[in-house]
């Protein structure tokens, strides 16, 4: 009896500590400036951003996993419209480590496909990989949380690289 005693506790402390262990799920959307960095400030104007990602963390980790999907536009100098459709696979850094307690690091690879229309030839859009590291500021709220961001992509093409910023103000659910 003793012993069915003691597997019925561990069993029933095991249910109580792996609920809260398991990942959070986090909806977020954002939107913003999309600033054009080096070469590509040479071709194209200031641009926005859009972006909606999903985050996985668990509560006590620090390291979190966020998938996002963005569209980035910028206005050629000369003329045309650059349009960048990415999808990234991102860590986060967060929690007591940060030397802001609301603050968090990301880094990521993703893939981008950037066309360009409007131009009296238009060449055809292409695939490429890239990269991104940046950070942000988490605001909660009851419900939800609000956040500003700020991220440096670089895509490495056939061309020019394409090195742009979006700094972002969203919605964590």
């Amino acid at each position: 009896m003793r012993l069915l005693s003691r597997a019925a506790l561990a069993f029933a402390a095991i249910l109580l500590v792996a609920a809260p262990l398991h990942a959070q799920t986090s909806f977020a959307i954002s939107a913003g400036a999309a600033v054009p960095v080096g070469s590509t400030a040479d071709a194209v104007d200031l641009g926005y951003n859009v972006t909606a990602s999903v985050g996985f963390k668990p509560p006590l980790a620090p390291l979190g996993l966020r998938i996002d999907g963005m569209l980035n536009s910028f206005e050629g100098k000369s003329a045309g419209t650059y349009r960048i459709i990415a999808g990234t696979a991102n860590v986060t850094l967060s929690g007591a480590g940060m030397p802001i307690p609301m603050g968090y690091l990301i880094a990521g690879l993703g893939m981008y496909n950037t066309d360009v229309s409007g131009l009296p030839i238009n060449p055809e859009s292409s695939t490429d990989l890239g990269f991104n590291l940046g950070a942000g500021l988490n605001f909660p709220l009851t419900g939800f949380s609000t956040f500003v961001e700020a991220r440096f992509h670089f895509v490495s093409g056939e061309g020019d690289d394409l090195k742009f910023i979006p700094i972002t103000f969203g919605m964590r659910f």
